[in-house]
């Protein structure tokens, strides 16, 4: 196993103790990276795996927390052979998912077991998740990516409350630095009552969000995956704002969804956001995002450009 080069005086007491069971194994012909898939094993030699069969017996939470550990952990779980068996290491992690989805390790432990797990297994991380308060591990640093993980490999009816939860607070996960990123997901994955929730907030925060970088990022997910009428009505939304969308247009991620209004609005709408655009021509030039608005503008003032781009003169 690879924790074996580790250097001894490196190596966590739990590492240890992990090597030396394995050294004792009972069954030769499985260890921790191979778990019963050996090609020089006797054939029908291969007993059914069980969590004996593995190093880490009793250690996982331990070895969770752990940088070398939770790696150790997380093969553990690839090489199983069995969903039970992944199903009895998850077990070891009962009781400890808040305090797992704040730790810089072992919320990778916990994104391995719900992509591998039944979706059924993994019930007990939303338990926990949801007497945990899930909006505030909505907001931290790795807590997301788990919250993110469960949107996307969950049954929709599975994770009803948990997303129930979030849409009670959407305004403030989207201008934060990591709830945005759920926000995102899940109007990338939600299920569609979901996603119309979400886009529904949005539009009537719109004057906050907008002037927000990490709003502005939510704005433009919303503008490109929720349903086409969703995506015309938050447009409009931005649009009833005055001089929203040249302010929005200066920014990293405003300039994405601000491209997007122009593609979704059309006719006498999508004039006058072009119109408004094009008066603020000047204070677009002096941001680095805002000259790829005006550029685009230009462009499908071209003739014959349709829209597609700018047109050069040929080479002489």
């Amino acid at each position: 196993p690879w924790f074996a080069y580790l250097p001894e005086e490196i190596q966590p007491s739990e590492l240890r103790v992990a090597r030396a069971k394995a050294a004792n194994n009972p069954c030769p012909s499985r260890t921790i990276s191979q778990c019963g898939e050996v090609a020089d094993a006797p054939s029908g030699s291969l007993q059914p795996p069980c969590l004996e069969d593995f190093p880490i017996s009793g250690l996982v939470w331990s070895l969770s927390q752990q940088c070398q550990g939770c790696r150790l952990v997380q093969e553990a779980l690839e090489c199983a052979l069995s969903d039970h068996v992944r199903e009895t290491i998850a077990s070891e992690l009962r009781g400890h998912v808040v305090e797992a989805c704040k730790c810089p390790h072992a919320n990778h432990v916990l994104q391995k077991l719900i992509l591998l797990l039944p979706s059924s297994s993994s019930q007990f991380i939303i338990d926990e998740l949801i007497v945990g308060q899930v909006a505030q591990i909505a907001r931290h640093k790795y807590g997301c990516r788990i919250v993110q993980r469960l949107v996307e490999q969950c049954h929709p009816n599975q994770v009803q409350e948990l997303v129930a939860s979030l849409l009670t607070d959407i305004p403030g996960l989207s201008s934060h630095p990591y709830g945005n990123y759920v926000v995102q997901n899940l109007l990338q994955y939600g299920a569609p009552e979901h996603r119309h929730a979400v886009v529904s907030t949005l539009g009537s925060e719109v004057r906050g969000l907008a002037s927000d970088s990490y709003g502005c990022a939510v704005l433009a997910m919303a503008l490109a995956h929720a349903a086409r009428e969703d995506q015309v009505a938050l447009a409009r939304a931005l649009l009833r704002e005055p001089g929203l969308l040249p302010g929005m247009a200066c920014m990293r991620h405003g300039h994405a969804a601000t491209r997007r209004v122009l593609e979704i609005l059309e006719g006498e709408e999508r004039e006058d956001a072009r119109r408004r655009l094009v008066a603020e021509a000047d204070r677009l030039g002096l941001s680095r995002y805002g000259r790829l608005i005006v550029d685009g503008l230009e462009a499908r003032r071209l003739p014959g450009s349709g829209g597609g781009g700018r047109h050069h003169a040929p080479p002489t």
